[in-house]
């Protein structure tokens, strides 16, 4: 009987979160779950016993029957039309109050017993068992409560795909959300929150599109360029087959400037370990490649991608200056500034404020001008970072260029 308790959809997958050492609670809180069970109008007492997605088989135990098998996809020509869980009295309280976002960790340790021997059968189409909706108020405040281990815990173990099916598309929402907080939390966890993302199917419309690209966005954010490129590789195609979307450029150009960044990196380490410069090349030359196929058919001028392809092309300008002040050639170095500065200028004028690239931008041009000793436009731009994005690393940044340049003449 306790063979059919561990599911393989529930045991431990190739990607466990190794960095944590959160407990196995669908092993801790395993064991038969009494429901009736409606053969028609007729209940009857019954224990589920466990449940083989795979196979499509529920394994159960009829009172006065013994042991039988169940077909999941095959229930109403079994005659039957529901399970009924009674929930515990604490269990729903509890769940009450995590539905209105009154959370509190402390009721977490109640709950688990219960939960994680519901969750075992979420296989089971909702209106065969109505228990989703309350295993989703777990996971959600989880989530909600920073309950990250614990989360990851169980949407690395449910079939996020099905419940996708049964309309619960809400439970691949929240693996999403936690996935974007753990990168957002941690750089480190990006590898266990990139595992997570593989078991999220990403439909064909806008909004799981927006969703999928913040969260690539992150990994870039965080400085973690490979995996933002798998991210926005895997993105793409799907993107492509919607002939409006708004996401086709940026999934363009991002991967892009990704690449720029790694091979600023890597040429870094080769100026310390010639074995580096390989990897250097290779990520500078795939920039170039791509941005080649994007300038035959660049943004829309008005459109904002456009100012951030132009911070792109402003990017790899300024990797030829620093190559030409590497080889001693100031006269081609200030050149390579002058256009960079042109480039990013261009993509400036047509940017708006909240754009997330600009800031960048901006302090690209004022880092350009600095080159140029234009110490005073350089100052003017300096400014505008530091009045437009108060509060962020870009004031900070901003201000400490403010106070290394020379005092106005």
């Amino acid at each position: 009987m306790i063979k059919y308790l561990l599911l393989s959809l529930f045991l431990f997958s190739a990607f466990s979160h190794g960095q944590t050492k959160t407990p196995d609670y669908f092993k801790a809180n395993q064991g038969a779950l009494p429901v009736k069970v409606y053969y028609g109008t007729k209940p009857r007492n019954m224990s589920l016993l466990g449940i083989d997605g795979s196979k499509g088989v529920i394994y159960a135990k009829l009172e006065g029957a013994g042991q039988l098998q169940l077909e999941l996809r095959g229930l109403k020509k079994q005659n039957i039309s529901r399970f009924e869980f009674a929930w515990p009295n604490d269990t729903k309280k509890a769940l009450d109050l995590l539905s209105n976002e009154q959370y509190d960790p402390r009721l977490l340790p109640g709950l688990r017993p219960v939960l994680y021997r519901v969750m075992l059968f979420l296989e089971i189409p909702q209106e065969y068992f109505s228990i989703h909706d309350a295993c989703l108020t777990y996971v959600q405040a989880l989530v909600a409560m920073e309950e990250f281990d614990e989360a990851f815990y169980v949407l690395s173990r449910i079939n996020l795909t099905k419940l996708d099916e049964f309309g619960y598309r809400e439970f691949s929402e929240e693996a999403l959300n936690l996935a974007g907080k753990m990168i957002s939390a941690d750089a480190k966890s990006a590898k266990s929150a990139r595992a997570l993302l593989q078991r999220v199917s990403i439909r064909n419309n806008t909004g799981d599109h927006a969703s999928y690209l913040k969260l690539a966005d992150s990994l870039r954010a965080q400085g973690l360029y490979n995996d933002a490129i798998s991210e926005y590789s895997r993105l793409a195609p799907i993107v492509i087959k919607s002939p409006n979307s708004p996401y086709k450029d940026i999934l363009r150009i991002w991967p892009i400037y990704c690449y720029v960044k790694l091979y600023e990196q890597y040429s870094r380490a080769a100026a310390k370990d010639k074995r580096y410069l390989a990897y250097a090349s290779k990520y500078f030359n795939t920039a170039l490649q791509t941005l080649k196929k994007i300038d035959e058919k660049p943004p829309p001028r008005q459109s904002g991608e456009y100012s951030l392809y132009k911070l792109v092309r402003a990017l790899v300008r300024v990797q030829y200056a620093r190559r030409s002040e590497a080889q001693g050639d100031e006269y081609k170095a200030a050149d390579e500034y002058r256009q960079s500065v042109l480039e990013v200028t261009e993509g400036i004028i047509s940017a708006r404020v909240g754009l997330d690239w600009l800031p960048e931008s901006l302090m690209m041009a004022g880092d350009a001008y600095e080159k140029l000793k234009l110490f005073d436009a350089a100052r003017n731009v300096y400014k505008q970072v530091n009045i437009f994005y108060k509060s962020t690393k870009w004031e900070g940044l901003s201000e400490k260029k403010l106070n290394g340049l020379p005092p106005p003449a």
